[in-house]
């Protein structure tokens, strides 16, 4: 199952149980590189033809009936047998053939333009690339060589504390920093 956020195939199933309607298997998983996790569901086809016949039943006859599965089904094959005798007269008829006709030339004057004032160039000025909170604290843990805390990442940063301790823990278990003391860091 390939992660949503960053790509990688890798991951673990957290948690997996059936839905409430009891037709697919939810399973949430989380990414071995980034740490994201995600929700993903699984069905096979038995419930997706349960799932087609809650549609397209009335609610008064049960579902369990055999009965009412296969009218169902009959119903549905007799459905598509008509489309496709349908598209078989289709196939079968043959397109008379199209006659072309050459267009006549006609001549027409064109009107003279007048001319313009040269457009100028627009100067396009490249935009600074926008930088990630990640990317942020990562550059300032690195401009510090003996390591830095999380106050003073708090105050250069102006991130919530929350926030900021979030992005640490990920980036540590990311291993592109390394705990010097408690609470300091240094880039790896």
């Amino acid at each position: 199952m390939e992660c949503p956020f960053c790509g990688k195939i890798k991951n673990d199933v957290i948690d997996s149980r059936l839905t409430k309607e009891r037709t697919a298997i939810r399973r949430r998983r989380k990414c071995s590189d980034c740490a994201g996790r995600f929700t993903t569901y699984e069905s096979t086809p038995e419930h997706f033809l349960f799932l087609l016949m809650k549609q397209h039943t009335p609610k008064s006859s049960s579902m369990k009936s055999p009965k009412v599965a296969l009218a169902f089904i009959s119903k549905t094959l007799q459905g598509l047998s008509g489309g496709i005798e349908k598209l078989g007269v289709k196939v079968d008829k043959p397109e008379p053939a199209r006659k072309t006709k050459k267009p006549k030339k006609k001549t027409i004057a064109k009107p003279k333009r007048k001319k313009r004032a040269p457009v100028r160039k627009k100067i396009v000025v490249p935009r600074p690339k926008k930088v990630t909170a990640t990317e942020e604290v990562l550059q300032i843990i690195k401009r510090h060589k003996r390591g830095i805390n999380i106050t003073k990442l708090k105050n250069k940063t102006g991130f919530a504390d929350s926030k900021l301790r979030m992005i640490v823990s990920r980036v540590y278990k990311q291993g592109k920093i390394k705990r010097k003391a408690r609470g300091v860091y240094v880039s790896a």
